[in-house]
């Protein structure tokens, strides 16, 4: 069987006119490879960004023990940059931060024993790094006066 391609020469332009959409096919197709690639690198870059500041505070830690360390050791950072930086004798901030930071009764020791470790731990990562980001709000605002 034969078809109207093999009886008759083809119209003038067609050849051109059909790689010209035979391009831009090939074009949108790449087009649409390139953005799905960087829509999913996108996601990740946005995943990996909401992991780290979730877990800013305490990127190593993983017990309850290494989150509670953590946030004694960087308690510690605080007062010595307090110490170092309160030329401003109208705020007493030494008083803020001890306010902030000081517990009778650390939540690290009244969480219950039949909680699983991972449980404290998140519990903890969320709490004391709440405080933490006040403390680093507290710090900002220090320097902001001192200046």
């Amino acid at each position: 069987m034969e078809n109207r391609f093999d009886l008759y020469d083809l119209p003038e332009g067609h050849e051109e006119r059909f790689e010209a959409k035979l391009d831009t096919g090939l074009l949108q197709r790449r087009r649409l490879k390139i953005f799905r690639w960087a829509s999913v690198a996108a996601a990740v870059a946005v995943l990996a960004w909401l992991f780290v500041q979730s877990d800013r505070h305490f990127w190593r830690a993983r017990t309850p023990e290494a989150v509670y360390a953590a946030y004694m050791k960087q308690v510690g950072e605080f007062y010595r940059l307090l110490a170092d930086n309160s030329d401003d004798d109208t705020v007493d901030w030494e008083a803020i931060l001890d306010e902030l930071t000081d517990e009778t009764i650390p939540l690290y020791e009244q969480l219950p024993e039949e909680m699983s470790e991972r449980e404290k731990t998140a519990i903890l990562k969320r709490y004391y790094g709440g405080i933490l980001d006040e403390a680093g709000h507290l710090q900002e605002e220090m320097k902001k006066q001192n200046k």
